[in-house]
């Protein structure tokens, strides 16, 4: 691999996933729809950006054409459920019906480049007698359209695989944490709520909803590890799970965050805030791709909420 394409590359993972590749010495290509993302523009995690919707056939052909990648790792999607329920035509449009279009393209254009699709641990849902640790030929019982679209995308990844001889490696990450990552996920709100607390901008309490249920916690620097592996070492047509292979409990995560404060701060719980069929425990197996690439996470827990607290500590109260 000489070449990378990441769609999408402005974001949370895209970041990393840059960084990671150049370290290997990478040529480091990124779509984005920002156009205030100059070209010329220098920034550590990519060598070039490319300014484009990918929302149509013609687009990505030309991006594919220009760039000439080894491996295009698809990132670009609408990844929050909540805003799946709110527009699912959307979440359907963005994540599946533009994976379609990019597996349409490179079957015209070139069958040698590897595609590296990004799902999710939300295509397995959850159902009475579902067995974990989730291996990757689990049943597939998908609970919102978010979930829906990424499943969508896994069938359809085998299929040009085994139809068309596409080279195409799905990946179904479980739940991933790390510096940089933005709001309305539980260890950056958390964190940001710790933050604002030690600048006196709101009084040392916490109120929270369930804090017993249990997740699978991943450090996106080793996701993204797992994602370069993938491209460089990945069966074409398979799908394996990226996760840690264990669980742990939400009120540990937030009593461990708690601890890295000199603050005196009091957690309340709201059970007004409790999901309805909130899933107790959650977590996936990573026996597969790690008996492939003998990869394993290298960040603690520990160590990951550290710096998710110290990086909100070091922005400004605008969030910037």
């Amino acid at each position: 691999m000489k070449k990378a394409l990441i769609t999408g590359v402005n974001g949370f993972v895209g970041r990393y996933l840059g960084l990671a590749l150049k370290k290997r010495g990478i040529t480091v290509y990124g779509t984005s729809r920002l156009k205030r993302w100059e070209k010329t523009e220098q920034l550590n995690f990519v060598d070039e950006i490319i300014i484009s919707s990918f929302s149509d056939k013609e687009d990505i052909k030309r991006v594919i054409n220009q760039v000439e990648p080894d491996v295009i790792f698809h990132l670009a999607a609408q990844s929050n459920v909540r805003q799946s329920w709110s527009s699912p035509s959307e979440t359907i449009l963005a994540n599946t019906m533009i994976t379609l279009l990019l597996f349409e393209s490179v079957k015209e254009i070139s069958k040698s480049i590897r595609i590296v699709t990004i799902g999710s641990s939300e295509e397995y849902g959850h159902w009475d007698g579902i067995k974990f640790p989730i291996v990757e030929d689990e049943y597939l019982n998908p609970k919102n359209p978010y979930a829906i679209s990424k499943m969508n995308v896994s069938l359809f990844a085998k299929e040009f695989s085994s139809v068309f001889g596409l080279d195409i490696v799905h990946l179904r990450p479980f739940n991933h944490i790390g510096p940089g990552q933005g709001a309305g996920f539980v260890v950056p709100d958390f964190a940001q709520q710790i933050v604002e607390i030690e600048r006196k901008n709101k009084k040392p309490e916490i109120i929270v909803g369930n804090l017993s249920a249990k997740r699978d916690f991943t450090d996106v620097r080793d996701i993204v590890e797992a994602y370069v592996l993938a491209a460089e070492q990945g069966i074409t047509g398979q799908i394996y799970n990226i996760c840690s292979g264990e669980s742990v409990e939400i009120s540990h995560v937030l009593k461990s965050l708690i601890s890295m404060s000199s603050e005196n701060i009091v957690v309340n719980i709201d059970e007004s805030k409790f999901r309805p069929n909130d899933i107790p425990d959650y977590y996936g197996s990573n026996s597969k791709f790690k008996a492939l690439t003998f990869w394993k996470p290298q960040f603690t827990l520990q160590q990951t909420l550290n710096d998710v607290l110290n990086d909100m500590r070091s922005k400004r109260t605008d969030g910037k």
